[in-house]
């Protein structure tokens, strides 16, 4: 069952279209994108877009590249999680005037932590790198251990090794 996170952004971004051959041929990307959508959220932006938009966007360009190659779904998989690392690249926090609590990278989804938040805060996207130096692979990692059940993770990173070609 997808997210109302999941909807919003199909629906907004006009991916219907192109989701539903991916999602025909391997529907257990379904709920893939659903848990990345509700743990990333709509608000967290790297550029003008929201970053689940263009992680959406690469998962179905990599599916489309590989759909007559061979593994269109490890293609969509790759492309869906080689933007993880970008969660770090900028820090997402909570304002009210002086006041600010930051949201800190895969200990809770964004969501949560922008509910979470007091009345009058306004959560948004600053321009300071998360601490410490991450790579692209272990950032996938990091994501998808905390968004994929057991057995897409045990499928698709570590027997497909859909990190294997990120940058470590």
């Amino acid at each position: 069952m997808r997210s109302s996170l999941f909807r919003q952004i199909v629906k907004d971004y006009k991916l219907s279209a192109k989701l539903s051959p991916v999602f025909s041929l391997s529907p257990d990307l379904d709920d893939i994108c659903t848990r990345v959508v509700d743990y990333i959220g709509v608000n967290f932006r790297v550029r003008e877009e929201p970053l689940v938009k263009e992680m959406l966007a690469d998962g179905i360009a990599a599916w489309r590249a590989a759909r007559k190659q061979g593994d269109p779904n490890v293609a969509f998989m790759k492309g869906l999680f080689s933007r993880a690392h970008e969660l770090y690249g900028k820090r997402y926090a909570a304002f009210k005037g002086e006041k600010y609590n930051v949201w800190y990278p895969f200990h809770e989804s964004i969501p949560a932590f922008e509910l979470r938040q007091p009345e009058g805060y306004v959560c948004r996207v600053v321009d300071e790198p998360a601490p410490g130096a991450i790579t692209q692979r272990c950032a996938a990692f990091q994501l998808a251990a905390r968004v994929l059940t057991g057995y897409t993770f045990t499928r698709y990173f570590e027997n497909y090794d859909v990190a294997g070609n990120f940058a470590q």
